[in-house]
C-alpha cells in the first residue's frame, strides 16, 4: 500500500510541479511563483482540512504534533524554493537534482532512526541515485564537473535536502495520525510562506492568473500530500522518499511534451532505472 500511494504521490507532484513552473513563466510577475505557492498551500490546507473531518485520525499524539512542526518549517521553506527553481528552469535539469538529493537524505538518515532497508530496498536505493544523475546530463555521460557545474546544482541540493528533511518527520509519525500532518503543514505553510518570501522575493498581487495557477496545483498537490504523508507512516522512509523522488520524471516528460525541452539519451536511460527502482521496492513490500 506505502508503495502504491507513493507512486500516486509521485505521479502528482509531478503534475503540480510542472505547472507551477508555468503558472511563474505565463502570469509574468515577479514573485509569482512564491505566490501561486501560497495558494496551493491555502488550497491543499482545505482540502486536506476536509479529508481530516471525513477520515477522523484514530489518535494524534505530543510527539506527533512535534515532529510535524518540524515538518512545517522545512516544507514552508522548500515549496517555494521548488516553484522558483521551477520557474527560472530549465526543468528538466533543476527537478531531478531535487530528486536525487530528496532521496539521498532518508536513505542516509533513515537507518539512523531505526528504519533499515532490506535487499531489494537497498538495491532500488542504489539504482536510483544514478537514475537521477543521469537525467542530469543532458545528452553526456555524467561526470563529476559536469553535475557539480549544473545552473541547478545549488538552488536544487538546498530545495532536495529540505524534502528530504520533511520526509524524514513524516517518517516519525504514527500510521494511527492519518492526513491530519497534511492538514497542519499546509495550514502552518499558509503562514510562513509569506515570511518566507520576505527574504527570496515579495510574493506577486493575487491577481486572476496567479490564483488560477495556484488553484490548480493546490488541488494536485493536496492529494500528492496527503499520499505521501500516510506513504511515509506506513512504508520505509527511504523507499517512499524514492519513489516520489521520481516525480521529476513526470515533469520532464511534461516539459519536453509542452515546451520542446530537450530530452537526451542517457536522461531516458535514467527514466528507466527510476522505473526499475520502483519495481525493485514494490516487490520487497
Amino acid at each position: 500500500m506505502s508503495v502504491l500511494l507513493a507512486g500516486i504521490a509521485s505521479a502528482l507532484l509531478g503534475f503540480g510541479d510542472f505547472f507551477a513552473g508555468v503558472g511563474g513563466r505565463r502570469t509574468g510577475h515577479p514573485g509569482s511563483a512564491i505566490a501561486i505557492a501560497w495558494v496551493a498551500s491555502l488550497v491543499g490546507g482545505i482540502v486536506a482540512g476536509v479529508y481530516v473531518l471525513i477520515f477522523q485520525p484514530n489518535a494524534f499524539s505530543l510527539d506527533d504534533l512535534l515532529w510535524t512542526l518540524a515538518a512545517i518549517l522545512f516544507f514552508s521553506l522548500a515549496r517555494p524554493l521548488l516553484y522558483l527553481g521551477m520557474e527560472r528552469g530549465p526543468m528538466a535539469i533543476f527537478a531531478p537534482v531535487i530528486g536525487v538529493v530528496g532521496l539521498v537524505v532518508p536513505a542516509v538518515v533513515g537507518p539512523l532512526t531505526g528504519q533499515a532497508l532490506n535487499g531489494l530496498e537497498l538495491l532500488g536505493v542504489l539504482l536510483a541515485v544514478p537514475a537521477v544523475v543521469l537525467v542530469v546530463a543532458e545528452g553526456k555521460f555524467p561526470s563529476i564537473d559536469s553535475v557539480r557545474h549544473s545552473p541547478a546544482l545549488g538552488l536544487g541540493v538546498i530545495t532536495g535536502a529540505l524534502i528530504g528533511a520533511t520526509s524524514l518527520c513524516f517518517g516519525q509519525i504514527d500510521p494511527d495520525a492519518g492526513a491530519m500532518p497534511a492538514f497542519i503543514v499546509q495550514a502552518g505553510a499558509v503562514l510562513l510562506i509569506p515570511l518566507v518570501a520576505r527574504t527570496f522575493r515579495p510574493m506577486a498581487p493575487l491577481r486572476t492568473d496567479v490564483l488560477r495557477f495556484g488553484l490548480l496545483v493546490g488541488f494536485i498537490d493536496a492529494g500528492a500530500i496527503i499520499g505521501s504523508v500516510i506513504a511515509y507512516q506506513r512504508g520505509n522512509v527511504a523507499v517512499v522518499a524514492a519513489i516520489i523522488g521520481f516525480a521529476p520524471v513526470v515533469t520532464i516528460a511534461l516539459a519536453w511534451q509542452v515546451f520542446g525541452e530537450k530530452v537526451w539519451r542517457w536522461q531516458w536511460v535514467g527514466a528507466g532505472l527510476a522505473t526499475a527502482s520502483i519495481l525493485l521496492f514494490a516487490a520487497a513490500q
